[in-house]
């Protein structure tokens, strides 16, 4: 995860990228596990150097700090019917998925 250990400058900015990209979606994913998470978990979850560099991070996702824990405003929304419609297109996915594989062995 450190620059530093890449074996090449190219592959650094490779590198840069996909831990911006796995940070991103550790950060959706907690939105939608835990209604709050300490701030100094989040720090390790989300491969963060600084408990500073997690406020920053915080600030951008619009996440709520309060005594040192983090609250996500998007388990609030979450609540009120939005994740419905992510649970039906998953299940629709998930059985389009079976009826393939199915298929694929008939």
């Amino acid at each position: 995860m450190k620059s530093r250990e890449v074996p090449s400058e190219e592959y650094g900015v490779f590198s840069e990228i996909l831990t911006s990209q796995i940070r991103s979606e550790i950060a959706s994913s907690s939105e939608r596990a835990y209604p709050s998470l300490p701030l100094s978990s989040t720090k390790s979850l989300l491969f963060l150097d600084s408990e500073g560099a997690v406020v920053d991070f915080a600030r951008h996702r619009g996440w709520i700090i309060r005594d040192g824990q983090i609250f996500f405003p998007a388990a609030e929304s979450a609540e009120d019917g939005g994740d419905d419609k992510d649970i039906s297109q998953m299940v629709i996915e998930n059985t389009l998925g079976y009826a393939r594989e199915l298929e694929t062995i008939v």
